[in-house]
């Protein structure tokens, strides 16, 4: 399955627009790398950890089913 942040959503509501203001804005918790990897990827992601779900969560004040969007095409087949 595969996932996706609805990560250009939150920054543009957020007024985030650069993955260093993404950095920044997380006061540390998420690295340039991270931010630059989720920034230049639109959110599409294969794995990342707690720490990062919960950071993202606290920076945009969002519960995990609101920062976390299934990609439809790739749904499984009933």
């Amino acid at each position: 399955m595969d996932m996706r942040i609805r990560l250009p959503e939150l920054m543009k509501g957020a007024g985030i627009e650069t993955a260093y203001a993404l950095s920044k804005a997380s006061e540390g918790r998420i690295s340039m790398s991270t931010a630059h990897r989720l920034v230049r990827s639109s959110g599409a992601v294969r794995y990342f950890d707690a720490d990062l779900l919960e950071a993202l969560c606290d920076l945009f004040r969002v519960g995990p089913g609101e920062l976390l969007e299934r990609d439809k095409k790739r749904g499984r087949a009933v």
